[in-house]
C-alpha cells in the first residue's frame, strides 16, 4: 500500500508541474487546527484505542484555471496523541504524527461568498514515539500505578488513504476562512514492538484505523 501511496502523490506532482508549465491556476495556502478522533478496535484480547489530541497542519493549494472546479492540494500534518494498548495492564505509547499527503479537490455549487469543496487523496503517516507509560489500574492507592518503562519503540510509517469536504467563505484581501472535515484510513502502528508483559501487540501492525479530523483555517489566495 505504500507504493501505492507514493505512486498518487507522484502523479499529483505530475499532474501540478504540467499545469504550471502552461501559466494557468491559482494557488491558495492555508493553516489549520484540528482536533482529532481515532476509532478504537480490538484483538487478541487486546484493546487498541488513542487519546484524543489536537494536529495542526498547513496545505499547498493549486486551482486549475481561475474559473475551473478542479484543483490539487498538498498537506502537512503534525499531530500529537498516546496510542493506547489495553490488556492486563493499560501501555500508553506518547507519539508524534507527521502527515505527508496529497489530494484531488472538487468545488461545488460556489456561491456568493461561499465555496464548498470535496476532496480524495492518499500519502504518509509517520508515528514517532515519545516517552512509554504503563498503567496498573488495579495497585493498592498507596502504591504508584503509572510507571516509565522502555520497549524499544521505534518510528513507523503507514500508508493512509484521505477523504473529506468543507466550505470556504471569502473575506477582504484575498484572505478565506475553511471549515472542513477530514478522514484518514490507515494502518494501527505498533512502533515495532512484537512482544509486552507476555501479550503480543503485533496485531495492531497491518488491521486498520480511522482518523476524525474537524478543523478550522485561514487560507490566503495568491
Amino acid at each position: 500500500m505504500l507504493k501505492k501511496a507514493a505512486l498518487v502523490v507522484a502523479a499529483l506532482f505530475l499532474f501540478t508541474s504540467l499545469a504550471l508549465s502552461q501559466n494557468q491556476g491559482h494557488f491558495d495556502a492555508s493553516f489549520n487546527s484540528a482536533v482529532i478522533f481515532t476509532q478504537a478496535g480490538s484483538a487478541n484480547s487486546i484493546q487498541q484505542s488513542a487519546t484524543i489530541g489536537a494536529n495542526y497542519f498547513g496545505t499547498f493549494r493549486f486551482r486549475f484555471k481561475t474559473k475551473s472546479k478542479s484543483s490539487l492540494v498538498f498537506n502537512y500534518g503534525y499531530a500529537k496523541n498516546s496510542q493506547v494498548y489495553q490488556s492486563n495492564f493499560d501501555y500508553h505509547q506518547l507519539d508524534t504524527i507527521h502527515e505527508y499527503t496529497g489530494a484531488y479537490v472538487r468545488n461545488f455549487h460556489e456561491t456568493g461568498k461561499f465555496q464548498p469543496f470535496f476532496l480524495v487523496g492518499a500519502g504518509l503517516l509517520r508515528f514517532n514515539p515519545r516517552s512509554t507509560w504503563a498503567y496498573f489500574p488495579d495497585l493498592p492507592n498507596n502504591i504508584p500505578n503509572r510507571l516509565q518503562i522502555n520497549v524499544n519503540a521505534q518510528s513507523q510509517n503507514e500508508a493512509t488513504l484521505l477523504y473529506g469536504g468543507g466550505v470556504d467563505y471569502k473575506l477582504p484581501y484575498n484572505f478565506a476562512f475553511r471549515l472542513q472535515y477530514r478522514g484518514l484510513y490507515y494502518g494501527n502502528p505498533n512502533f515495532k514492538v512484537n512482544n509486552l508483559n507476555g501479550s503480543a501487540i503485533s496485531f495492531v501492525a497491518g488491521n486498520r484505523a480511522h482518523m476524525a479530523e474537524p478543523s478550522i483555517g485561514l487560507v490566503f489566495r495568491f
